[in-house]
């Protein structure tokens, strides 16, 4: 029997894998009293791949007023919610190829198949490419107060491909791909506790020939609950024909840590020592051919700028002298992320933890020294000069 055609074969098969493996898209057991420390493990969401041939699609849960432009299928063990009308969501393969096994040109990023969306009229009708705005989401078992690290791939074509240039994309016209987090485990992403990363990017060069391709999406968010929800959006606001996005490769683990210290200088002295180290967790290491490394970016604000400036960026674990343009009152923050620096596992993910809570330093003017009284005996006219200092 052919597994992707089958539509009850796939999700007794997946429920089946799941009750194996205890994985996290579905009831996970209390955890003890004692227990602090998550289980390690290289994968923490259910079917992040999207492959017809492993975890399957289905076809039922969608009404039937709303079947327009069928087939819609979505893959196992994720739901889908839209705002307004849904586009066709199907497996790429299945779509292109006739069938799980068949043979075509499918954009993926890794295995053979990847999540398909795709307008409503996509090359026809006196309005093609209708808009819309989907969201597949999963519900992952976790532990609150740890901070998780979501990182995948998305593509979009605004204009298709088949036109010459091959991007007729209208200036100011985008698809949106969407990673984000809802820390509480809400199902709503329209809700504010989401927390969202986007990328605009179309699949070529504003020359409308060079293709850029897929884009990495990361995130890294600290649970408030038992349960987080992940999501994997496509908005595509505009009207234009071509309209589709492909979603693949989804990957959630624990995300790496950062420490940071700061020395407060003695009175008169501007210069405060910062030192950053971290940890990439239980799960990374995990990774088959993993090669990740940690990085971490180091900012700091000053009243005076009303921002987050960057004082350090993909460094190491180490040690800087900052010098303080001003006095007043320094914050300091740092963030880690894993990333792979050549050969390793594929796709090639970047797993971004949280920054860390600000540190505050204290930069004191030193004493003002007696001076003899000036008694000048001609006068001096000097011009206004407008100086702004950047602390």
């Amino acid at each position: 029997m052919n597994f992707a055609s089958c539509r009850y074969c796939a999700p007794i098969v997946v429920a089946f894998f799941l009750l194996l493996t205890g994985h996290a898209a579905f009831a996970q057991p209390e955890r003890s009293a004692g227990e602090t420390v998550p289980p390690a493990t290289p994968e923490r969401i259910f079917a992040g791949g999207f492959e017809c041939d492993a975890t399957g699609y289905r076809d039922d849960g969608i009404p039937e007023d709303e079947l327009i432009d069928t087939p819609n299928r979505i893959p196992n063990g994720w739901e889908l919610v839209y705002n307004g009308k849904m586009p066709v969501v199907d497996s790429a393969r299945i779509h292109f190829a006739r069938s799980c096994d068949g043979s075509a040109h499918v954009e993926r990023i890794e295995g053979i198949d990847s999540v398909l969306m795709r307008a409503l009229d996509l090359e026809w009708s006196a309005a093609p490419g209708k808009p819309f705005d989907a969201s597949l989401y999963q519900q992952v078992h976790v532990f609150s107060g740890t901070t998780y690290s979501l990182s995948g791939w998305m593509l979009t074509l605004c204009g298709g491909s088949n036109t010459t240039p091959r991007n007729d994309c209208p200036e100011g016209y985008y698809m949106a791909k969407m990673l984000g987090i809802d820390p509480t485990g809400g199902v709503d992403p329209n809700a504010a506790t989401v927390q969202w990363v986007e990328n605009r990017r179309n699949f070529v060069q504003p020359d409308g020939v060079t293709r850029f391709g897929w884009q990495n999406l990361r995130i890294g968010v600290t649970a408030q609950a038992p349960t987080i929800t992940v999501f994997a959006r496509i908005d595509s606001p505009f009207q234009w024909h071509g309209n589709h996005g492909f979603i693949d490769a989804l990957s959630l683990v624990q995300a790496p840590t950062a420490t940071l210290t700061a020395s407060t200088p003695i009175t008169g002295d501007n210069v405060i020592t910062l030192t950053w180290s971290g940890d990439l967790g239980p799960d990374i290491p995990l990774i088959p051919n993993s090669s990740h490394r940690l990085l971490f970016d180091v900012q700091y604000w000053h009243d005076a700028n009303q921002r987050w400036r960057d004082a350090i960026e993909d460094v190491e674990a180490g040690e800087t002298a900052f010098t303080a343009v001003c006095t007043g009152s320094y914050r300091f923050r740092v963030q880690p992320r894993a990333e792979q620096n050549g050969p390793g596992a594929w796709p090639n993910q970047r797993y971004p933890g949280v920054w860390s809570e600000p540190i505050e330093v204290v930069v004191l003017a030193a004493p003002i020294e007696p001076i003899e009284p000036f008694t000048p005996t001609e006068q001096l006219f000097l011009p206004l000069i407008g100086v702004q200092r950047t602390c």
